[in-house]
């Protein structure tokens, strides 16, 4: 079978990619990753002796393609570069035979159609039109994958209507990431970063009408076209040309539909909603705040999508300018579940930890902490001028028998009866206790949890693709696509897992293409294309700002609070307890913002036997990254001092802190590419395949 191996040597300022030579025994001709496909045949007489100088002519009434060729000496004949699409027509004459055609040809993306002709004697006005066979069999490629078509899109029961979770029907496609999950596409789709042949998820490349769309961060798809304007897809998995040397995965190949000369139209819209669901076991109706009635059926978390749209295209000017556009919005809102999270009981908010006997939660069973670490010394101070006695250092906060104010007083325990009054609570616990939800059920074990699922995801997608296509003889065929997603996702638990710290992630992403395909006679074409790909992605924008961190019982500046100076930012600082497994803040944003430029040229010519290829590509990707990641800073509490870590927040006494300031990350490279390949066809069954790669790249 045709096997064709590239392997790189890749330095910081160079890049040589050395192809091997590959000799191939099959009937089968190269892979090629071409977003076109290729129509090739042979003509024979009837004795069976090939035809050379035969006219063979191609046709499309759809678009009004026409190209023609002359069979060489061994009576071949092969388009490069062809649109796929419907209804080719190949018809060949010579003077003396009668005229032979094959109508139907559907041609697929990256196939190479064989449509091999036995000229029959006769007059030349004599025709015989053979129709092509509905079901096609592939015979001069080998690659692997399936092309996934328009109609299988709209027939498989598809959830979200991305063409990237079908990418597991190709054959070596593992449909599951294992590693990284990427940037979420349009909103709150995946990347599509998946496993091709055991390779890493982030080794593909996505490429839309020839041009690369992912984006460079976690090197997934950046856009993804609607469902309906996908003309078809397909995984390329090995056995790359020297053309394709970056990447070791796949090759997604997607192709838009482009207009015709008949106007044709499609209107959708897609609805889901909760009222067959479930509800999460551990999710409870919800209290009416006015009546305090319970409201029937309020566990069910909300569940409402609508996505809508349609596409049209058709002739602008008949058989020379076409068009092709297609939108589609999504509106969604999805009832988010908190799951169990444990929270302190009623006593406990009231600073009465005498429950943790039926509760199962930590009991207060520290010492205080200070004379051996200068740092701590605080602490025994603070709490005995909150308390009004004496608290010295490696006294226990409680130990059974200690009841009373005078065992405390004595020195036996910090707090009897394991209560800690309100005069020793911090600022932070009595400002900021109304941010812990109070519980809604307790488990078996009597540990009080919360769990609910009134708050909601909304997500809002609009993206809209424009497709413009010219044919010209003297100029060559055209190409404009435009593509355009803008997507808000609202999570309510965005670095949380209680309701009250939503963050918002708005995206867009938009991509460029123009290409111009020029034939040179009938045994040369050459391919041109420039591409821009543009993504922007803000996670964790906070929905409303909560005010300074000073209206929650901080000191600012004393621990550098306030190192954001933007108001809409601040708010309550990262809290997280550790034996309760419950943490909250306020969202701090980062934001990533790319532009990728791509320069492609690729020259081929049928001359006898070979069909020779030669291109090259320039590159330059901007990769800016500006993160806030801990401007308001986060507070840990592991239970460390009294034994629990409710206790240590109302105390104020957490185990770390840490913050950073704003951070930029920025990136360029600057890549250049050229490589020549060569398929020489020996015999109709002997193929020879070889091609040279070399690349430079400076970042």
């Amino acid at each position: 079978m045709p096997n064709q191996n590239h392997f790189a040597l890749t330095g910081a300022t160079s890049t040589l990619l050395v192809a091997v030579l590959a000799t191939v025994l099959s009937v089968a001709m190269p892979l090629r990753a071409d977003v076109f496909g290729v129509i090739l045949g042979t003509v024979v007489d009837t004795s069976g002796a090939v035809a050379p100088g035969a006219k063979v002519v191609l046709r499309n009434a759809d678009t009004g393609l026409l190209r023609e060729a002359v069979t060489n000496a061994s009576g071949n004949y092969e388009f490069l570069a062809v649109p796929v699409g419907e209804n080719y027509v190949v018809e060949v004459s010579v003077e003396g035979f009668k005229k032979t055609a094959q109508s139907g040809i559907k041609l697929l993306v990256n196939q190479r159609f064989r449509a091999d002709f036995r000229l029959e004697v006769g007059e030349f006005k004599q025709e015989v039109n053979i129709s092509a066979n509905v079901a096609q069999v592939e015979t001069v490629s080998t690659q692997l994958g399936d092309v996934i078509e328009d109609k299988k899109m709209q027939d498989l029961p598809l959830n979200g209507r991305s063409y990237l979770d079908l990418l597991g029907l190709q054959a070596g496609v593992v449909p599951t990431s294992t590693t990284v999950s990427g940037q979420p596409v349009s909103g709150n789709l995946s990347a599509g970063l998946l496993s091709v042949n055991g390779q890493r998820e982030n080794t593909n490349a996505f490429m839309l009408n020839g041009g690369y769309v992912q984006e460079v961060f976690f090197n997934g798809a950046a856009v993804v076209p609607t469902l309906d304007s996908i003309q078809e897809f397909r995984i390329l998995t090995n056995s790359f040309d020297a053309e394709y040397g970056d990447f070791s995965g796949g090759v997604v190949n997607v192709v838009t539909k482009s207009g015709t000369n008949a106007f044709h139209g499609t209107a959708f819209e897609f609805l889901r909603n909760e009222k067959l669901n479930t509800r999460n076991f551990f999710d409870l109706n919800q209290t009416d705040p006015v009546t305090g009635q319970e409201i029937p059926g309020s566990a069910i978390g909300v569940f409402r999508r609508n996505q809508f749209g349609g596409a049209v295209g058709g002739p602008i000017l008949k058989n020379r300018l076409f068009f092709f556009f297609d939108y589609q919005g999504m509106r969604e809102s999805r009832g988010a579940t908190t799951g169990v999270v444990s929270v302190p009981s009623l006593l406990e908010r009231q600073g009465d930890f005498s429950d943790v006997g039926t509760t199962g939660y930590a009991a207060l069973t520290g010492v205080v902490r200070g004379d051996n670490n200068p740092s701590d010394r605080a602490m025994p101070t603070v709490l005995s001028q909150a308390l009004g006695y004496p608290v010295v250092s490696g006294e226990p906060y409680w130990v059974a028998g200690c009841n009373t104010l005078a065992d405390a007083q004595a020195g036996m325990c910090v707090f009897p009866n394991q209560v800690i009054p309100q005069a020793a609570w911090s600022p932070v616990a009595k400002a900021g206790l109304k941010f812990i939800p109070t519980p809604t059920a307790t488990l078996a074990s009597g540990q009080p949890f919360f769990s609910t699922s009134a708050f909601k995801n909304t997500t809002n997608d609009d993206k809209l693709g424009t497709r413009i296509d010219l044919v010209n003889k003297r100029t060559g065929n055209w190409s404009f696509y435009y593509n355009y997603d803008k997507a808000t996702v609202v999570d309510p638990y965005f670095q949380s897992n209680i309701p009250g710290f939503a963050g918002k992630n708005p995206s867009k992403a938009q991509h460029v293409n123009v290409s111009n395909i020029h034939t040179f006679g009938p045994s040369a074409v050459n391919e041109a294309r420039v591409t821009f790909t543009r993504v922007f992605y803000l996670s964790g924008q906070p929905v409303q700002g909560l005010g300074r961190p000073s209206a929650f019982g901080f000191q600012e500046g004393g621990l550098g609070l306030n190192l954001q100076v933007d108001p809409s930012l601040m708010g309550v600082p990262y809290m997280e307890m550790d034996q309760l497994g419950l943490y909250y803040g306020a969202a701090v944003p980062q934001k990533y913002a790319q532009n990728n430029f791509n320069i492609f040229d690729a020259f081929s010519k049928v001359t006898g036997k070979h069909t020779l290829k030669f291109g090259g590509r320039a590159g330059y990707s901007q990769w800016n990254v500006r993160g806030n990641c801990c401007d308001n800073g986060g507070f840990y509490f592991y239970g460390s001092e009294t034994g629990n870590d409710f206790a240590d927040l109302l105390i104020g006494a957490p185990d770390l802190f840490d913050q950073s300031g704003p951070t930029a990350d920025d990136a360029r490279l600057k890549s250049i590419g050229v490589y020549g390949q060569d398929s020489y066809r020996i015999q109709s069954n002997l193929t020879l395949n070889y091609g040279l790669r070399w690349e430079l790249g400076q970042p």
